[in-house]
């Protein structure tokens, strides 16, 4: 048993998103917090088993902490919600543990920094999507110096458009946008949504100057393996997909 889950016997999903965050900071995850909202959300996708009850309270325990840090650490090195859950479903408790303190994991798909060895050779390519052409200039010199490929999409509807004909390693997106002469706020959650229910699991990431954790939650639920406001958070995650 891990020294961290030692302190932990059972809660509410307030406590068990504490209790992970907890966990998540030690392991240098110092992204978003898991929310009470986030975890219901993945009983609900099948990335955590189902909770017990208590009266009308929905109750906690460690296999469930496990499953939470585990789907956090797997969303953020690219794994799309349904092969976390195919994934989490068959892991016993060694295999959950085994991930969480040493980074390894049975089959193709590997985490963290390791991603990079999947395409070692190839020329990487990123689909952005922003609507204004002016905007992140420095940040499309940075991916060139790195020698990415950048596809620049300035709409949702261009964005799934191209990835019809092309497949980028990583999606990255604005939250809100200006389409059809509106802003639309939820432009990316729209277009991480839309990816999933295509079948596609790349790995997307959306920036956002919006830092409320309800937001970065219903960013999640739509599809996205990570959220950030931080131009700097934007290249570490990058950095560490492989990028």
């Amino acid at each position: 048993m891990s020294k961290r889950d030692k302190n932990w016997q059972e809660g509410t999903a307030v406590e068990l998103a504490d209790a992970a965050a907890d966990w998540l900071e030690e392991l240098g995850h110092m992204d978003q917090r898991p929310t009470a909202r986030l975890v219901r959300y993945y009983v609900l996708k099948q990335l955590l088993t189902p909770p017990k009850r208590k009266g009308k309270e929905a109750i906690f325990g460690i296999r469930q902490l496990r499953e939470l840090v585990v789907a956090r650490e797997l969303a953020t090195s690219g794994w799309s919600l349904a092969k976390i859950a195919a994934w989490s479903r068959d892991a016993d408790e060694k295999a959950l543990l085994d991930l969480i303190d040493n980074k390894q994991i049975a089959g193709p798909r590997l985490i963290g920094s390791q991603i990079s060895q999947v395409f070692p050779e190839t020329r990487r390519l990123v689909l952005a999507v922003n609507d204004d052409p002016e905007s992140d200039l420095e940040f499309y010199e940075w991916l060139a110096s790195r020698g990415v490929a950048v596809l620049r999409a300035y709409s949702t509807d261009q964005a799934l458009a191209l990835l019809e004909r092309a497949r980028p390693h990583i999606v990255v997106s604005d939250l809100a946008r200006i389409e059809e002469d509106v802003l639309n706020k939820r432009a990316g959650m729209n277009l991480a949504s839309t990816i999933r229910k295509r079948g596609s699991d790349v790995p997307i990431v959306i920036y956002t100057m919006d830092k409320s954790p309800h937001v970065a939650d219903l960013v999640v639920e739509a599809g996205a393996n990570y959220v950030t406001e931080d131009p700097g958070d934007l290249r570490d995650w990058l950095e560490k997909m492989g990028i």
